[in-house]
């Protein structure tokens, strides 16, 4: 019951990162933009059980891949196959990392956020790449992939600690193990 609380906040958390993350001016020197998305869904990734888990990360990729949706020459440049592999093996990957640090974390979430923002710009980046047909890899494009996922960095911690205060992580008993009592 509190799980689906938990799932159904954070659910509606994630339009919410997408419309504020558009609000955010662009960092000055490369105009480099804030992403908010990756640090809700590693949050959200962390918190909730497997299963649940990943049917936060299809709605992220849902999400991510309506903002990312181009037309271009009446194709889709970017469609929701790419995010939803991505957030899938994402997902997998930072549940293994919660389950080896023993539960939730705000150092996992941090180097999560960063790393999942990596990514996903760098995908972007080289999906983008094939279809267009070219490669134009400047010191420019590395830093609007790079500043956000800093960004990702330092912005994690803040919102685990907001989260984790609002929407408190919580534990099956029911999958704890019980000590039978004999006593009368």
């Amino acid at each position: 019951m509190r799980q689906g609380i938990l799932f159904i906040i954070l659910l509606l958390l994630l339009p919410f990162a997408v419309a504020v993350q558009d609000l955010l001016p662009a960092i000055p020197p490369f105009q480099a933009r804030i992403l908010l998305l990756p640090v809700v869904f590693c949050f959200g990734v962390i918190a909730l059980p497997l299963v649940p888990a990943l049917f936060f990360a299809m709605a992220t990729a849902l999400v991510q891949g309506l903002v990312l949706l181009q037309i271009q020459s009446g194709q889709a440049e970017l469609g929701l196959t790419v995010p939803v592999v991505f957030f899938l093996v994402w997902a997998i990957v930072l549940q293994m990392a919660s389950e080896a640090t023993h539960g939730m974390r705000w150092e996992v979430h941090a180097l999560g956020s960063a790393v999942v923002t990596l990514t996903l710009l760098s995908v972007e980046f080289l999906v983008l790449c094939v279809r267009r047909g070219g490669f134009p890899l400047e010191m420019t494009v590395l830093l609007r992939i790079l500043i956000p996922s800093v960004a990702s960095l330092l912005i994690a911690p803040l919102l685990y600690f907001v989260l984790r205060n609002l929407v408190p992580v919580f534990i099956e008993e029911a999958n704890l193990a019980k000590k039978t009592n004999f006593s009368r």
